[in-house]
């Protein structure tokens, strides 16, 4: 998230029952010149705190995002796994991840695909398979899919990003209905599926979709987390699943599909993995049902308490989200606000470790803003959402949502895909209109305001978006953004914002004690007039994953003073950077 100085202190989540009132007590001691010293004080921490946003405006800035798909070079079109007379059985796949996987400090790009349904298409007529695309440094992409080897062909959902051996080369989790895939960056541009030798191939009768790399217990590793949407009996096969489903067009049915708990595996090291699903207390079963809770889509970091720990949300297709506390030793409890529990759709805006809440009062508020953002029937944003359009409607009820600083203001704005899912698991709407058009969210500070995009004709039309993932595709420091939609073709929205503002962009390398790409570090920008923070967690949206780089928007400051990264152990690197608006590489010492 991000915070401005002095970052607000938060209390600990205590316990089920929510946490005492926060902020200081006026001594009655003091003396009689205290009330004007009182409002000096408070005055300050109101500058400090909230006025090194910039002002509050009547309107959003326009927005200057064109789509520039055909000529970036990107040719993804993704099969839903329908024919043209028969619809898919799934329109929930799938999703984009951004990963450096030739190490040029360019950002490249991972799809997944889906396979037409082989009920659908008994003669294997429709052949699809991921694509990998290799980004020249300019925006430009080469599909690299066959030579890289990560053309596979099956019913893909989504993708995650890791160094899990710590090589310097980046990985990729793919998950998908009935296979997941470890595919290890050889270092030659090429990847080998090295799933069954990971032991992570006990999912043949698993539906798999969100997954995360992430060190759960501090060991310098990346643990890996996937999210078990459904799994059916080794007795039947996956068809009549869904035929057993009601009108057989669906998600899945209790009938056809039973709930899952997340897998959670530990990296042993040496390329090895072992199932420690309920040691670590994410077993992820209802207290009403004693089962574990059904379709679960994506699974998020998010240091909701401020301690420095990633905790981790879970999203659902038709329940509230759950979150479960780190202690600090590998092990998580689930929390719970007893009051005010509201259940909906809760697909979208998964990117929370950037989650702009600075005037929170303390966790319980944030808390309640994260549920108000993922679910499909709450109104509590309508003091946070400016447009009567969408106030006590839900943002995050659409399928993909991402945080990005779009103008570099140093304030998180959202882009929302809008993409729509199934309200119901056991009914498939062939005639419901999936289709919307993306919007774009700008942050005032206390809300976020609807930003109108200046090149409207260029602006994607009604599209059954999914993933979205952002990153600097081109190298001008801003961020462009990336869809991908169900059944249909990728686009490329290239920021063309071009303000003149400042910025910095870091990237961390771990040496050993941090995982690889630094997860887990807080880092903090501190510029003449203000400190921002970031941490580094990977950021999350609908079964993708954004670049691991750190943009920071520096408004009108045009110098950093100093750089400070605190690394998961504790300790602590201050760095000086000798410019602006250059992407910063700071190595773990």
């Amino acid at each position: 998230m991000i915070e401005t100085s002095p970052p607000p202190t938060q209390p600990t989540l205590a316990d089920n029952r929510g946490l005492p009132p926060s902020g200081p007590g006026l001594s009655p001691l003091l003396p009689i010149l205290a009330p004007l010293a009182v409002a000096a004080i408070g005055l300050s921490v109101i500058f400090s705190r909230y006025l090194t946003w910039s002002a509050p405006t009547v309107s959003a800035p326009i927005a200057h995002f064109t789509d520039v798909t055909a000529a970036s070079g990107v040719t993804f079109v993704q099969n839903d796994g329908g024919v043209p007379d028969q619809p898919s059985p799934s329109t929930l796949g799938s999703g984009v991840a951004v990963i450096d996987y030739d190490g040029d400090g360019a950002p490249d790009l991972f799809f997944v695909n889906g396979v037409t349904c082989p009920w659908l298409d008994p003669g294997g007529t429709h052949h699809s398979t991921c694509a990998l695309y290799h980004n020249d440094g300019h925006g430009h992409f080469t599909d690299v899919t066959a030579a890289a080897g990560v053309g596979l062909s099956f019913s893909g959902m989504g993708v995650a990003v890791g160094d899990y051996d710590n090589d310097g080369r980046a990985d990729l989790f793919v998950t998908g209905v009935g296979e997941n895939h470890l595919l290890h960056n050889q270092g030659d541009g090429t990847f080998k599926d090295v799933t069954a030798e990971a032991e992570l191939n006990d999912d043949d009768h698993v539906w798999s979709t969100g997954a995360l790399w992430l060190d759960l217990d501090g060991d310098g590793l990346l643990d890996l987390i996937v999210c078990r949407y459904a799994r059916w009996s080794p007795a039947i096969d996956l068809p009549l699943a869904f035929n057993i489903a009601n009108g057989g067009r669906s998600y899945g049915s209790p009938a056809g599909f039973i709930s899952a708990s997340p897998a959670v595996y530990h990296n042993l090291g040496g390329g090895r993995f072992a199932l420690i699903t309920a040691e670590v207390g994410l077993s992820n079963v209802s207290t009403d049902t004693r089962a574990p809770r059904a379709e679960p889509l994506v699974v998020a970091p998010f240091d909701l308490n401020g301690d420095g720990r990633a905790d981790l949300v879970f999203f659902y297709h038709n329940l509230e989200p759950t979150l479960y506390l780190n202690d600090g030793t590998g092990h998580f409890r689930e929390w719970t606000l007893d009051a005010d529990r509201r259940e909906g759709s809760a697909a979208g805006l998964l990117a929370l470790n950037a989650l702009p809440l600075p005037n929170a009062a303390g966790s319980v508020s944030r808390y309640r803003a994260v549920r108000s953002l993922s679910a499909a029937q709450d109104d509590s944003l309508s003091g946070q959402v400016e447009d009567p359009a969408v106030r006590g409607k839900n943002l995050a009820s659409r399928m993909g949502m991402a945080f990005l600083d779009y103008d570099l203001d140093g304030r998180m704005d959202i882009f929302s895909t809008e993409g729509r899912a199934e309200v119901e698991l056991n009914r498939f709407g062939e005639k419901r209109d999936f289709a919307a058009s993306p919007k774009l969210w700008w942050s005032r500070g206390n809300a976020w305001l609807p930003a109108p995009n200046a090149a409207e004709s260029t602006w994607p039309k009604p599209i059954q978006a999914r993933g979205v993932a952002v990153a600097d595709l081109d190298g001008d420091g801003d961020l462009d953004v990336v869809l991908s939609q169900s059944g249909g073709a990728a686009h490329i929205l290239r920021n063309d914002q071009r303000v003149g503002t400042a910025w910095l962009r870091i990237r961390l390398v771990g040496t050993g004690r941090s995982p690889r790409d630094g997860s887990g570090a807080r880092v903090e920008v501190h510029t003449p007039s203000r400190t921002q923070t970031l941490l580094a967690l990977p950021a999350m949206s609908y079964l993708s994953q954004s670049e691991n780089v750190l943009t920071f928007g520096l408004g009108e400051d045009a110098r950093v003073r100093r750089v400070q990264v605190m690394w998961p152990d504790g300790r602590r690197q201050d760095v000086v950077p000798d410019r602006i608006n250059q992407t910063l590489v700071i190595e773990e010492k």
